[in-house]
């Protein structure tokens, strides 16, 4: 059975798709660090805590990011891109390209996250209605 807009608020409805990319977004960029602290170099932990998610603050877009810089609050640590682009002899199952791989493993799962964010915000718009 169809569903029957009662009072159809467009303005309303992009603001639950825009929640919904965000929410998506970040649900992806949390999974992605999440995976590449288990892989970044590990000496001392500088490198590896230094990873973080950084969100805009109103629309749905993201990044992962090691190696503090500008934006960040952490010193820019000057061997992140080397060891993420150069072979080293890394231990412990550590290894170059630790944002590279969790991004290709995570990033097909965007749209699968985005279709349950956004049916979870427009059920909302429908039980509104009701």
């Amino acid at each position: 059975m169809a569903t029957k807009w009662k009072n159809w608020n467009g303005p309303r409805a992009i603001l639950k798709m825009e929640k919904a990319s965000r929410k998506a977004i970040k649900d992806i960029l949390d999974d992605i660090l999440t995976d590449a602290v288990q892989e970044v170099p590990l000496d001392e932990g500088t490198l590896q805590n230094s990873g973080m998610v950084r969100m805009h603050t109103t629309k749905p877009i993201g990044v992962v990011c090691f190696g503090g810089g500008i934006g960040t609050g952490l010193p820019k640590i000057p061997y992140a891109r080397r060891w993420h682009e150069n072979s080293a002899n890394f231990q412990h199952g550590r290894k170059r390209f630790y944002l590279r791989d969790p991004f290709n493993r995570h990033v097909k799962n965007l749209k699968t996250k985005l279709k349950r964010f956004c049916k979870v915000e427009f059920m909302e718009i429908l039980t509104c209605q009701e």
